[in-house]
This record gives C-alpha cells, structure tokens and sequence, in this order.
C-alpha cells in the first residue's frame, strides 16, 4: 500500500467511523457506519451499516414502492448490511461513495439533519419517488456533493 492509500484509508476510518449518514442507493435511510476495514492489496474497502429508524425515511429502495421487497422477504427493522467498494471509491470531507454507481453517504451534520427535518414533514400522500427526489435535493442545497478524491489513487 503507498503512503497516499494508507494516509486516505486512515482519514475515512477517522472521518467516518461510528459517524450518521444519509444513505443514497435508489433510496434514502439514515444509517451509522461502523467497522470500516481495507484491503489494501486488493484495493478493495468495506464497512457495515445499520439504519437509525427516522420518522419518514425509509424511501425508495427501503419503504413503500417499486421497490419492496414482498412481506416474506422483507428484512425486519432497523437493517443492517456490509457495503464495499473497489479501486474507483471517492470520499470528501463529509461524503464517502462506492465509485461506480450504487451508494453515497453524506456526513455533514447540517445535511444529515435536514433530511431528518424534511422527511419528518411529509405529508401521507406523498409517494416514495417524490420523497427519494426531495431527499436528493435536500442534500444538494446543502452542499452535500463536494469534490471527491480517490481512496486508492493511481
């Protein structure tokens, strides 16, 4: 491992070990990360997630919609999973993301408790692709997508 990839492994475990997120997958929870763990030979991170049940979040790929799982399936409350990522993952100052697609986190205390704020106020009617679009554009109008730089640079 370079002493750049050692240097961003050891910022992301400091950075984001144990912190509050948004979680952006085809969907929105609040999550907290834990167990954040490299393999620098494969160039390859990975962490677990458990969600903080939050009063109106659950949207898209996690609540009410195309999404769901039918109820045999569903995994019961709060979820909890590994996410991983390879040699494309990016992280900032207050946002981690897998790199090629798939999930983002968003640290920043001030996002992270507008979107608390937000999906508190939903009214019922309100369907899960219109709650997923007002979570992105929460995080957007609070700076949420910084400039990024690679876990493992070339």
């Amino acid at each position: 491992m370079s002493s750049q990839e050692a240097a961003n492994c050891k910022q992301l475990r400091k950075s984001f070990e144990n912190q509050e997120a948004i979680y952006v997958e085809k969907g929105a929870l609040r999550v907290r990360v834990r167990n954040i763990r490299m393999n620098p030979c494969a160039r390859y991170v990975e962490a677990e997630v458990e969600e903080i049940l939050t009063p109106g979040l659950g949207v898209g790929l996690f609540g009410v919609g195309l999404f769901v799982r039918p109820p045999s399936t569903k995994q019961a409350r709060p979820l909890r999973w590994v996410i991983g990522a390879g040699y494309l993952t990016t992280f900032s100052d207050h946002g981690w993301q897998m790199g090629y697609g798939g999930w983002s986190l968003h640290f920043a205390t001030r996002a992270v408790q507008a979107v608390v704020d937000l999906a508190a106020g939903w009214p019922a009617h309100l369907d899960w692709y219109d709650r997923y679009k007002e979570v992105l554009r929460c995080l957007q109008y609070h700076d949420a997508y910084e400039q990024s730089r690679r876990v493992f640079p070339e």
